[in-house]
């Protein structure tokens, strides 16, 4: 079994140096303790910056690892045309300052359907996605030993199934159903599409796909394929700024696909996500809360004894 760890990384200094951090915690916390064939992919606009290079140079030479950094123009890799005429600045669903450019809808797009057919990934059986801000702070053997032994179409980490903001998922639940209606009769169709495409709708919900395990054989099977194909007709994604997460989400509850959820580690992406046990995530919870670190911490980059103590890390 090959797994290939995949990074997109956006051209500008501070991601690369994210980056630096994500992968080095990346080996030191779940690689290094892997049985499993893995790689590393990494999809970059240029090249690495020096922080970036220095980590990925000693993580080949000092650890062994293999990366292979591709340098692509992501608008022609998801073939976006300049004669598509949509808007620029797609309003932020949260904040009233900020926009979504067409570059974050590009990696929507991306991570949708794209990626699993690069030429790189033709030998892999599990395709997981690591964004340049996760970082894994520490890993139980369990969560391990669960990508070791991957049986599964689809895995996430536990707790990351949320629900999203409906100002970016305008016309989605009608576009699945659409599709539902159209192949009704399918045995591949989950028997409440309606259901779920009322969900899509009303309340919709999402993986944090920021990490996440596909199983490339359902990746690029004909009906993950169709259904993508039906989603990315629409246009939704550059008009609606519908996300790769709520796409990702769906197309596994409608296609009654085997997931994986995954635990056993202290995850890092905005917050904190522990899923080592309750009380551990307890503890770590209410540390973070009372030292004001839970969405605003430094824990990437440097530990201190008091963190490593409460957080539960090996000191």
């Amino acid at each position: 079994m090959l797994l290939t760890f995949t990074y997109l990384v956006k051209q500008d200094h501070k991601t690369w140096d994210e980056f630096a951090n994500s992968i080095y915690l990346l080996e030191k916390n779940v690689l290094k303790k892997l049985s499993c064939d893995f790689n590393i992919l990494v999809f970059s606009e240029g090249s690495p910056n020096a922080k970036a290079k220095r980590t990925m140079s000693a993580l080949e030479s000092r650890k062994g690892l293999s990366i292979t950094n591709k340098i692509i123009s992501l608008k022609d890799y998801v073939k976006r045309l300049d004669k598509e005429n949509y808007i620029e600045k797609f309003p932020h669903s949260a904040r009233c300052e900020m926009f979504t450019s067409l570059g974050y809808r590009d990696m929507c797009k991306f991570f949708s359907y794209d990626v699993f057919n690069d030429e790189n990934l033709k030998d892999s059986d599990y395709f997981i996605r690591v964004d340049t801000d996760s970082f894994f702070l520490d890993t139980s053997k369990v969560f391990i030993d669960s990508l070791n032994n991957l049986d599964c179409d689809y895995g996430y980490l536990l707790n990351t199934d949320q629900p999203e903001d409906k100002a970016v998922s305008v016309g989605f639940g009608n576009c699945l159903y659409e599709y539902c209606e159209k192949n009704s009769n399918q045995k591949f169709l989950n028997d409440h599409y309606f259901r779920i495409c009322t969900e899509a709708t009303l309340k919709p919900y999402m993986f944090y796909t920021n990490f996440e395990v596909v199983n490339l054989n359902w990746a690029k099977s004909q009906n993950h394929v169709d259904i993508l194909k039906h989603i990315i007709k629409a246009k939704g994604i550059y008009n609606y700024r519908w996300g790769d997460n709520i796409i990702r989400y769906y197309c596994v509850k409608l296609l009654k696909v085997k997931i994986k959820v995954l635990k056993g580690c202290l995850y890092k992406h905005s917050g904190m996500y522990d899923s080592r046990n309750i009380f551990r995530k307890a503890i770590s919870k209410v540390y973070a809360k009372l030292t004001n670190n839970l969405h605003k911490n430094n824990f990437e980059n440097k530990l201190t004894f008091l963190d490593k103590l409460f957080l539960g890390i090996r000191i």
